[in-house]
């Protein structure tokens, strides 16, 4: 996530249509689930040595760790946002048809 989303993130989801808006595309990982990609990103697992600052640094990111606010797209492209108790499914906003 941008660091001008964390200031609002109470109360506030991300709009998966629309993710540019609130996050930043990081990295592509494999992971078999999202618990297995939160433990992937934990920076002592993808940047113990600061491997990673570089990378976010020209991203804007201020963060290494994915935490809470962050956002999970898998290959179905279903968005996962990073809570407090685990990952909270976003629904998609679909256009409406004329």
């Amino acid at each position: 996530m941008k660091p001008s989303f964390i200031r609002g993130i109470v109360g506030s989801s991300p709009d998966p249509s629309h993710l540019s808006a609130t996050h930043v595309h990081l990295k592509d990982i494999e992971a078999d689930n999202q618990e297995d990609a939160l433990s992937r990103m934990r920076a002592e697992n993808w940047s113990p040595n600061g491997e990673a600052l570089d990378l976010l640094q020209s991203k804007g990111l201020q963060h290494t760790t994915m935490t809470i606010g962050d956002v999970l797209v898998d290959e179905s492209d279903a968005v996962y946002l990073v809570t407090g108790i685990g990952f909270s499914l976003l629904p998609k906003h679909e256009e409406p048809h004329h």
